[in-house]
């Protein structure tokens, strides 16, 4: 590595405009401490918790604001999130002296993007494996077996589109299921089931054309059969996994009535057991500070693809989970002219906080950012004005005086 002086010289000159190095009563933390009222009073009407903190362009303070405004609000006890999403840049990483330390780009290509054939539920949840073909998007076939319980889940591109438990007890098996209901007769089930097994083709299918049950009598029955599935599969904890690459055409006969399996897991199996190897995952790589209630998330290496990063549905998982974490999470975003990461980002948050640095940027770069935005139909909840002369501004000059007179100091 080449060692750069200046970038040293700008990492020391940041570290010294942080919050932790003035006392509780100076001015700058007073106008952080006012930043913070003036954000939370800005939304009153909504929960306010995530906010992406951006600019125009470099070197505005974009990143001392977002570290001071993430340390203030931690100050309020909030269990507070800093995030470094400038995944080509990652100067807030560089700044808090975890530059090497694994963070959103090695979550995402080595957890998320893990390579899995088979293993047991020791390390994973069923949980775990049916979010990670989804977020893959993967076509195959999950084996799922331990001593009570044998299921096949099928996927086609990370959607789950058929669930076969295989030593269902036969008490709620379809037809015996149709037979205590009295929409089917022994006779009528023997003989459906004869055909079944010259044809391969589904019982619920072939009851249905044969003329025995009625199509509304048997998806009736059969979101139940489902269900009771769903369940099967929520409730295996031990036991072991395999994948296999083959598709439910290739597999399982396709059934005629189009179910919705993936919204039938989230009401009735997503929820009863946890992550166990997501959970642990995100959790490691989420950094402590030695400012009680406020964390850190690292950027990761530099990837080759950052805006694909964090515009992937893969990214939106991770925040979701970091927001069930904590209580507010701020987001260090790039500057919007070099690209619109900080756009695409703010749609995944309650909105962006937008840092414009004194005499500085041009006002025509400034509007067309602000259009940026407004075409994006991404919300803006606030503009923090930088690095402003006070010895120059009459205003600030005014309320410099005030400020020091009130306190004393």
């Amino acid at each position: 590595m080449i060692f750069r002086p200046d970038k040293e010289k700008k990492r020391k000159k940041d570290l010294k405009n942080l919050l932790v190095n003035f006392p509780s009563n100076s001015a700058f933390a007073e106008s952080y401490r006012t930043l913070r009222t003036n954000l939370f009073f800005s939304l009153m009407e909504k929960n306010l918790k995530s906010v992406v903190v951006t600019s125009s362009v470099e070197a505005e303070g974009k990143t001392t604001t977002a570290t001071n405004l993430a340390y203030t609000i931690a100050q309020t006890e909030k269990k507070v999130l800093l995030i470094d999403v400038d995944l080509r840049r990652p100067h807030l990483s560089a700044l808090l002296g975890m530059r090497k330390k694994t963070g959103i780009t090695g979550l995402i290509s080595n957890v998320f993007g893990v390579s899995l054939n088979k293993g047991t539920l020791k390390d994973f949840s069923v949980k775990d494996l049916v979010q990670l073909v989804r977020l893959q998007s993967k076509t195959c076939c999950l084996d799922l077996e331990n001593s009570d319980t044998r299921v096949a889940i099928y996927f086609e591109r990370g959607r789950m589109k058929d669930i076969y438990w295989k030593n269902r007890p036969e008490s709620k098996r379809l037809a015996n299921t149709l037979i205590k209901d009295k929409l089917l007769t022994k006779k009528e089930a023997d003989l459906a089931l004869g055909h079944q097994q010259k044809s391969a083709r589904r019982i619920g299918t072939l009851l249905e054309t044969m003329g025995f049950v009625s199509k509304k009598d048997i998806s009736k029955v059969l979101s139940v059969h489902n269900i009771e599935a769903i369940r099967a599969v929520s409730g295996i904890t031990t036991g072991t996994f395999v994948f296999s690459s083959q598709s439910l055409d290739e597999q399982r006969p396709v059934a005629s009535h189009e179910i919705d399996f993936n919204k039938l897991y989230t009401e009735f199996g997503s929820n009863t057991n946890g992550f166990l190897y997501l959970d642990h995952a995100i959790d490691s790589v989420v950094e402590e500070t030695k400012t009680p209630n406020l964390f850190f998330l690292p950027a990761g290496a530099v990837p080759p693809n950052p805006s694909e990063i964090l515009g992937s549905f893969i990214f939106g998982f991770l925040l979701d989970q970091l927001k069930s974490r904590f209580d507010f999470i701020i987001i260090d975003a790039p500057p919007i002219m070099p690209v619109t990461d900080a756009l695409v980002l703010t749609g995944k948050t309650d909105g962006a906080v937008f840092v414009i640095k004194s005499g500085y940027t041009d006002r025509k770069i400034i509007k067309d950012v602000l259009d940026q935005f407004e075409k994006a139909n991404q919300p803006i909840i606030g503009a923090v004005l930088n690095r402003v002369n006070m010895k120059k501004e009459g205003y600030y000059r005014y309320y410099k005086k005030y400020y020091s007179s009130y306190y004393g100091q």
